[in-house]
């Protein structure tokens, strides 16, 4: 690992912070830079990790060697507006192997719609070096299922940078590269995927609760079958049919409540769910 690297992160909202965290981990506060609309979410979240935060935005492209954009996309120009001059300055300098590594955590922004929006807003050459990652709500506890993607044209240039992230986002979760035309597909299972998951915990706790258990308690055994279900698959590697299908003893309790779920079209509710989010998120990018 290169030590003359400095990470910087604009946006210390839920999704940024929780990367930042794990990356501190990984690296140590002392090669963070922070920055955020509101300081005092940055100040809190340095104070937490040990890192430094920002006078502004464009501070932190003058400084750093990977910059993580974690705004919303509704705010991605107004950050470009901050940023144009010291980005500009780095441009300029003759060294263009030096200019930051941009990694985008904004839903639905492709790396086309960065780079055009950055040349619109008069950044020289627009921005390059793009990684866009798209990351999932359990990276807040080390569990996140993180896609990341890269241009298909600077993939080359961009092998060792795309290690990098992948080694330092690996306390968040499992990090995957793909490409970016799967990237919608992406935001539409592991992304939008946990909100599917804590419905089908909460489901399942409401029935042990009208069963007489208590709601915490119904919590818990909601989500550890949830929990150890997922990780038999990832371990055993069968497929989720087969052991289904070993769950289920002939005239058994199991395969009485996997026939109702059929009758209810649980499984197609579940596929047509993640098409409206897929398509929403063609939506988001245009």
């Amino acid at each position: 690992m290169n030590k003359d690297f400095l990470i910087g992160c604009i946006g210390c909202g839920m999704m940024g912070g929780a990367l930042i965290k794990a990356i501190s981990q990984k690296v140590g506060g002392n090669k963070i830079l922070l920055s955020d609309g509101d300081v005092e979410k940055a100040k809190q979240l340095a104070l937490e990790i040990g890192a430094s935060v920002a006078s502004s935005n464009d501070q932190i492209v003058k400084k750093c060697s990977h910059v993580i954009i974690a705004v919303k996309p509704a705010f991605f120009s107004s950050v470009l507006e901050q940023i144009k001059d010291s980005y500009n300055e780095r441009f300029n300098s003759n060294e263009k192997n030096e200019l930051p590594v941009i990694i985008s955590i904004m839903a639905g922004f492709s790396i086309e719609k960065i780079i055009e929006m950055s040349n619109n807003a008069g950044l020289s050459g627009g921005l390059q070096k793009i990684i866009r990652l798209m990351p999932n709500l359990p990276a807040t506890v080390s569990e996140g299922m993180i896609a990341l993607c890269v241009e298909e044209k600077t993939s080359a240039e961009l092998t060792e940078e795309v290690t990098f992230v992948k080694d330092i986002l690996s306390k968040a979760g499992k990090v995957e590269q793909v490409p970016e035309k799967l990237m919608d597909a992406v935001t539409a299972i592991s992304g939008s995927g946990p909100a599917y998951g804590f419905m089908f915990i909460e489901a399942l706790a409401d029935a042990a609760v009208s069963f007489g258990m208590p709601r915490n308690q119904a919590y818990i055994y909601a989500s550890q079958t949830l929990k150890g279900a997922a990780q038999m698959v990832l371990e055993t590697g069968d497929h989720p049919a087969k052991l289904k299908d070993a769950v289920c003893s002939p005239a058994g309790t199991t395969i009485e409540a996997v026939k109702i779920l059929e009758q209810k079209s649980f499984k197609s509710a579940i596929i047509e769910g993640a098409e409206a989010a897929y398509k929403k998120s063609i939506e988001l990018g245009k």
